[in-house]
């Protein structure tokens, strides 16, 4: 069994936002992050609920805002 890790939804949607892409889906998003598909598209379904992407078709995700700047660590 794998180590868990948390990674914060602001962190992961400034990952989505530097895709550049206006269209995410949970394999391009599980390819970025090295998480499994199924993880993948419960993280956009999180983000979703935060209102950085809205649920396009069964298979992706429109990104519609961008994450706020993430400052450096002190």
């Amino acid at each position: 069994m794998g180590e868990r890790v948390g990674v914060s939804l602001e962190f992961i949607a400034l990952v989505v936002a530097s895709l550049g892409k206006n269209y995410v889906t949970p394999r391009d998003l599980s390819w970025v992050l090295g998480i499994s598909t199924r993880s993948a598209g419960r993280v956009l379904r999180a983000l979703e609920m935060k209102g950085y992407v809205v649920r396009y078709s069964n298979r992706a995700y429109r990104v519609i805002a961008r994450a706020p700047a993430m400052e450096p660590p002190s």
